[in-house]
C-alpha cells in the first residue's frame, strides 16, 4: 500500500504527534512492507512559532520511511502575533482565515506536492494546520487525526468552519477517546466519520530495565534507593498544572518523610519559575523535590521503573501517553478528572482521579497510594494488563491499517 503521512513536525523534533507519526509510519513499513512517505516542515519548532531551527537534509530515509521536509513562509508570524494582541485588547474577533494563516505552514512546494502525489491513503495531524484541508483540495482517502485538546468546559470548545468542513470531507476522523468522539459529534462532526483508535506504546524497553539501573538512577538524583518516589513527567507548562503537584507534595511531605518528588521534562521559563516556588518551601520539603530538566528520552524506561506513582495533574490532555508508559512498568497513576483522562484511567482500578486544580485532593490521592503498597501493586498490574491488551503499537497500527484497507475496498 502506498501511504502518505503528514505532520507539522517530525523526528528529530520531539512531541506527542511526532512520536505517534514515527511509530505508525515505521511499523507500517516494518510489519506490512507498506510504502510510507512522511511530509513535514524543516523546523524543530512548530510552524506557528517565531523560533526556528532548521532540520537537514530536506529528504532522507529513516527506518524505511521516506521523509520530505519543506521550507515554509515565516515572515508573517511576528506581525500577525502583534496584530492579534491588538485585536484581543480591542475585543475584535480574529478572522478565521487570519488564524489559519498564522498556524500555517504555508509552503507552495508542499502544497504542490500534496496536490499531485499519488497515494492509496493520506493520514495527517494536527487539526489547525493548512495541510489538514487536503480533502477540500482534492479527492482522496484522507484520515484526519485531530489530536484536539478539548476544554473541560464545553462552552470553550469550537471548530473553525474550515476544520469542520475538512473533517466531514475526510474518510475518517481518528479520535483518541470516546469522550472526544462524543464532543466532536456535538461540534458538528458526522458520527459515522469518527473512529476511536487511541494511542500506543512500545512496552519492551520498559521491561528491560534492571534493578541496578534504577538504583543508580536514584543515586544520580540524590534520592535514597528505598525512598518512595512520586513523579510528574511531561512538558513543563502552565496548562499541565505542574504547580499543583508541588503544592500537593508540600501538604503530605511531613506525613511521608521518606517520599520524594521528581519533575522531569524540558526546561522552560515556567520550569525556572516553579523552581523558585520550590525554594520558598521549608528546607525539609524543598530538598526532596528533584528536577530532571532537560529530560533525555533515553532515561525514560529507567525513570518509570524507578518511580512508585506517576502524577499527571494536567487539565489539557487528549489522551495521556505517560499513563501507558507508567503502566508498562506496573506503576499506578493519578490523573485529573477530565473527560479524556476519565476514558483512559479506570478510577480505583489502575489509578486514581483527582479534582482538577485541587491540590488538597491530589494530596489525598498521593497519601492513599503512598501508604498502601498492595494497592500500588494491584493498580500497576491492572494498568499493565490494560496496555498489553489494548494499547501496544502493534495493536494500534493493526487497527489503523484495517481502516486503510477498508477504505480501499
Amino acid at each position: 500500500m502506498k501511504i502518505v503521512h503528514i505532520s507539522h513536525q517530525y523526528y528529530p523534533s520531539i512531541g506527542g504527534v511526532q512520536s505517534y507519526m514515527k511509530n505508525i509510519s515505521e511499523r507500517l513499513v516494518k510489519d506490512y512492507a507498506d510504502d510510507v512517505t512522511l511530509i513535514t516542515t524543516n523546523s524543530i519548532f512548530g510552524p506557528e512559532r517565531e523560533a526556528f531551527k532548521k532540520i537537514e537534509p530536506a529528504t532522507e530515509t529513516i527506518n524505511g520511511v521516506k521523509v520530505i521536509r519543506f521550507a515554509y513562509r515565516r515572515w508573517h508570524i511576528k506581525p500577525f502575533r502583534f496584530l492579534f494582541k491588538i485585536l484581543l485588547v480591542l475585543k475584535i474577533k480574529i478572522p478565521e482565515e487570519w488564524y489559519m494563516q498564522l498556524q500555517g505552514p504555508y509552503s507552495k512546494q508542499m502544497n504542490n506536492y500534496l496536490a499531485t502525489v499519488e497515494a492509496d491513503v493520506f493520514f495527517a495531524s494536527s487539526s489547525n494546520y493548512y495541510f489538514m484541508q487536503l480533502p477540500l483540495w482534492r479527492m482522496c482517502r484522507f484520515f484526519y487525526f485531530g489530536s484536539i485538546h478539548l476544554h473541560e468546559d464545553e462552552r470553550h470548545d469550537r471548530l473553525l468552519l474550515r476544520q469542520l468542513q475538512s473533517i466531514n470531507a475526510s474518510t475518517l476522523y481518528i479520535a483518541n477517546t470516546r469522550f472526544e468522539k462524543a464532543r466532536m459529534e456535538r461540534l458538528g462532526v458526522m458520527p459515522q466519520k469518527i473512529f476511536v483508535l487511541g494511542c500506543g506504546v512500545d512496552m519492551q524497553p520498559f521491561l528491560d530495565s534492571k534493578d541496578a539501573e534504577t538504583t543508580a538512577f536514584k543515586i544520580r538524583l540524590n534520592i535514597p534507593p528505598k525512598a518512595l518516589l512520586l513523579s510528574y513527567v511531561g512538558r513543563i507548562e502552565k496548562t499541565k498544572s505542574v504547580r499543583i503537584v508541588i503544592e500537593a507534595f508540600d501538604k503530605i511531605a511531613n506525613q511521608f518523610p521518606n517520599a520524594f518528588l521528581l519533575i522531569a521534562g524540558t526546561r522552560s521559563e515556567y520550569s525556572d519559575e516553579l523552581k523558585l516556588v520550590c525554594e520558598q518551601l521549608s528546607p525539609p520539603v524543598s530538598s526532596r523535590i528533584k528536577w530532571l530538566t532537560p529530560f533525555d528520552s533515553s532515561d525514560k524506561a529507567i525513570l518509570f521503573n524507578s518511580i512508585d506513582v506517576l502524577v499527571l495533574p494536567s487539565k489539557n490532555e487528549s489522551f495521556g501517553i505517560v499513563f501507558l508508559e507508567a503502566w508498562s512498568c506496573k506503576k499506578p497513576v493519578i490523573g485529573a478528572s477530565i473527560g479524556a483522562v476519565c476514558d483512559v484511567v479506570n478510577d480505583g482500578v489502575d489509578g486514581l482521579l483527582a479534582v482538577v486544580d485541587d491540590a488538597n485532593d491530589f494530596a489525598n490521592k498521593m497519601s492513599i497510594l503512598l501508604s498502601d503498597e498492595p494497592l500500588r501493586k494491584s493498580m500497576g498490574e491492572n494498568g499493565f494488563n490494560k496496555v498489553a491488551e489494548n494499547y501496544t503499537w502493534d495493536i494500534i497500527v493493526a487497527r489503523l491499517r484495517k481502516c486503510y484497507v477498508d477504505a480501499l475496498n
